[in-house]
């Protein structure tokens, strides 16, 4: 979230990414949520909290990142407009994305990624809100939380795309618990059932649990990252960067890098007295 405390960073050249710089570029790829609009275009809309990255966000994701989910509740928080303005900069500047498109069938689309013969390929959901925010097949918007269609594109990501590894982003949960919700324990393995090789979440803002189903990770919140503080936050927020280590058998190892937030909103890693 590249507004508030990291966009005025950022102003500043300040690279709220520099403390995990070298981890990010030693991955084959780098992924994150993001969770603001960075477009100059769009109307702001009528909700507690709106975001806009400041200017010079796309240089500074396209340096850190290989692709973003624009799966999230903040992704149209400057209308249609703004959000589909941003998927048009993201193209013309050559950052991928996932998760959300100018049509349903793009939100719906996988992005594949391939490294060494190993096709990788990521989807996105956005559960909050979910059909306040969806794209239909004519509006642009994000992939909404539907089960049914969510099996749906997983098995075609294995059927049609030939991926090796699917890995459903989904933007789910509640805030500020420390556990997932019930059902999410049901849905994430469902999806693993369905062929997901990882479920990745967000938006609870703190870590939750990290559950491994049939061999397959289940990471159900990251916690935040770059993300400011607000008015009934915990002191300090943690999070996690999650590295996962695939394999064209289907294989998937996790490794999580736990950091805390500073009082800016920038990640910082924890150092041992």
């Amino acid at each position: 979230m590249l507004d508030g405390g990291p966009g005025h960073a950022i102003t500043k050249g300040i690279d709220p990414f520099a403390d995990f710089a070298a981890q990010l570029q030693a991955a084959d790829f780098a992924i994150c949520n993001l969770e603001c609009v960075i477009s100059d275009r769009g109307r702001v809309a009528h909700k507690p909290y709106t975001f806009r990255g400041a200017q010079g966000s796309l240089p500074l994701l396209k340096r850190h990142f290989d692709a973003v989910s624009v799966a999230n509740n903040h992704a149209l928080d400057f209308g249609i407009d703004g959000f589909a303005a941003q998927l048009e900069l993201q193209k013309s500047n050559g950052l991928p994305f996932f998760g959300g498109g100018a049509t349903l069938e793009e939100a719906r689309r996988p992005l594949i990624l391939t490294k060494n013969g190993c096709r990788i390929a990521l989807l996105g959901y956005n559960e909050f809100l979910s059909e306040d925010y969806a794209a239909t097949p004519n509006q642009a918007g994000i992939a909404p939380f539907d089960m049914t269609m969510i099996i749906a594109d997983i098995r075609r990501a294995r059927e049609i795309d030939q991926a090796h590894i699917v890995i459903p982003y989904v933007h789910w949960g509640t805030e500020l618990e420390p556990e997932p919700e019930p059902v999410q324990h049901q849905w994430a393995r469902q999806m693993i059932d369905a062929g997901a090789s990882a479920v990745v979440g967000s938006h609870p803002h703190v870590t939750q649990t990290v559950e491994i189903y049939r061999g397959k990770p289940i990471i159900y919140s990251l916690g935040n990252f770059v993300f400011d503080y607000f008015p009934g936050d915990p002191p300090t927020w943690v999070g996690w960067l999650a590295e996962l280590t695939v394999s064209t058998s289907g294989s998937v190892d996790l490794d999580l890098t736990a950091f805390e937030i500073d009082p800016v909103g920038i990640p910082r890693r924890i150092t041992q007295d």
